[in-house]
Parts: structure tokens; sequence; C-alpha cells
């Protein structure tokens, strides 16, 4: 379960790197992504499902730790950063007859986009800023997969690239279950959070995360600092990126939960547990025909978390 501090979040050489996670985005291309696209009461109902299958992610710099197999179904994912950086956990399925070795060599040789060629992404938890956690509900279904972190370091590599990637087994013939009952269902369009809430109460809520678009879409959620309002955090990732050689400056804001990078017709249930506060959700993934970052398109909006 995403858990957010009583504290609001302070800049440190740890504060989400928005603007060199804009940059390699946007490195990827329109060209290059377009070949591989042809309530509370809901949440606290879901805690006490006594056979809910749970899965323990752990980000660090770079790798993550997890078990090889689990059974298929749902269950809740929860990753904990414990590296110094930024991490998600990207569940990439692999297409019928790619086999691991296969992805690791195109992760090691290979742009994003021939990942795409070869997988597809289930989603998973997205986005959270060091010494936090963050859970999805996903359906897993049987196959390979590989967790990965495309999230970049400073000087623009991507976390896979450095080792972050990990083989997982989901073992077991899929059945019928009960589909987690949510709050609200957020469906992330061309381009926007459709059924986003601006107003929300501090607490537990389940949000079911659909992307309905023929795109690659994520929903991270930042908590603001104290006096930074979302213009002026939106006025940030507006501007442009900084150089190659100029330091990445800290932002005013910290990523706390989300789903990460979802590929057309992924479904996630997001776990929240949210204090009060300002927030605001936000899609980096770039457009494949202009190349611009979603948020550019219109894919970022303030929610404010109320007592």
């Amino acid at each position: 379960m995403a858990t957010d501090s009583n504290e609001a979040p302070q800049c440190t050489d740890r504060c989400y790197p928005a603007l060199t996670r804009r940059a390699i985005l946007q490195g990827i291309g329109a060209a290059g992504l377009s070949t591989i696209l042809t309530g509370h009461s809901a949440l606290a109902a879901e805690a006490h499902a006594t056979n809910r299958r749970r899965l323990k992610v752990v980000a660090k710099d770079y790798a993550f730790e997890l078990p090889g197999s689990v059974p298929c179904g749902y269950t809740e994912i929860t990753l904990y950063n414990e590296g110094s950086e930024e991490h998600h956990a990207m569940f990439m399925r692999l297409n019928p007859g790619t086999t691991v070795a296969e992805f690791m060599n195109a992760a090691k040789h290979e742009d994003l986009p021939a990942l795409f060629a070869i997988s597809s992404s289930a989603g998973g938890p997205g986005s959270i800023d060091h010494g936090k956690a963050s859970t999805v509900i996903m359906d897993l279904t049987p196959g390979e997969y590989m967790v990965i972190c495309i999230v970049p370091d400073a000087q623009g590599m991507a976390h896979y690239k450095m080792g972050m990637l990990a083989p997982l087994t989901v073992t077991g013939v899929a059945k019928a279950e009960s589909t987690p009952r949510a709050d609200l269902t957020i469906d992330l369009l061309d381009f926007s959070f459709s059924n986003l809430p601006r107003q929300i109460k501090a607490g537990k809520h389940l949000w079911k995360v659909v992307n309905t678009s023929p795109q690659l879409h994520e929903m991270i959620l930042s908590r603001l600092a104290r006096g930074i309002s979302f213009n002026q955090a939106k006025a940030i990732l507006m501007a442009p990126p900084p150089s190659a050689k100029a330091p990445v400056p800290s932002v005013p804001f910290v990523a706390v939960a989300g789903a990460a990078p979802m590929s057309p017709g992924a479904i996630n249930w997001a776990m929240l547990d949210l204090q009060a506060g300002d927030y605001f959700a936000v899609c980096f993934v770039p457009d494949t025909k202009t190349g611009k970052p979603h948020f550019e398109l219109g894919m970022i909006a303030p929610v404010t978390v109320g007592l």
C-alpha cells in the first residue's frame, strides 16, 4: 500500500528527478514508440481479503529483490524503495516464444522500443521516492515476466541498463476470481486522467486504473512541498530540460504512489493511504506522434487531500 509521511516533502539530492526523466523519455522519440503500439470503504474491505496473494519487491540502486516465481491471480504487489533514487517496477510480460535470455540481451544492447517489440507492460507499482512504499493489485496471468525500472539516473541512463531487471515466472492455471472492489475508476486517455478526483479525504483509497488509450501511459502521484502550488510545479515541468552538462536541479515534490507505465488495455488497482496535502497526477510517457511528454498535452492534474 502506498503510504505517505505526515511530513511535507523536503527537497534534497534525492528529490524526484523529473527533469532528467523528461529528457530521457523524449529521447525515446515518437517514431520509436510507434513501433511498439500497433473510496475508502472498498480498500478497507480489500485489506481484510484473507485470500489475497502478496508479492514483495525491494528496489535498490540498481537491482530488484523478489521471488523467482509466484502463483497466478490477483496479487497485492508492494514495492519498497530502499535505494537513494526514485524507482518503479514495470512488469513486462514476455510475448509467446520470447525467452528471458532474449529479453536480457535486448535490454543490454537495444533501447526501450526493442523491449516492447517482444513484451508488453502489465503495469506495476509506480514511481516512488527513496524510503517510500507503494502497492498495486494486479491480475498476474501465467507466463514469463521481467520486472524492470526505466527511470533514469542523473546522467540519463535508464536503471534497467544498469542491471535493474529481474525475471519472474507466474505459475498455475488462470481461473475466475472476485475482482477487487474499487472506490472509483480512472481511465488513462490521450491525454487526461478521466474521473480523477480533484478533492478527496485523507486515508485509504482503492483506485482502479485502466489504460483505455492506444498508447502507453502511467499515473504518478506526487506530493507538493509546503508553499508550492500546482501551477508552480507544472511550470517547472514545462520548462526546457537542462543541458547534458548542467546539474539536475532538485524539485519541490516527491513521487509517492501510482501505476507504472501500462500497455493498452492493462488494468491496475492502486492502493493508497494518503496524508492531507496537495498532490498532482502526471504521465511522462512521450506521445507517439509529437514526441512530447503526455503532461505537456494535458495529462497532469491537481489533487487535494483534506482531513
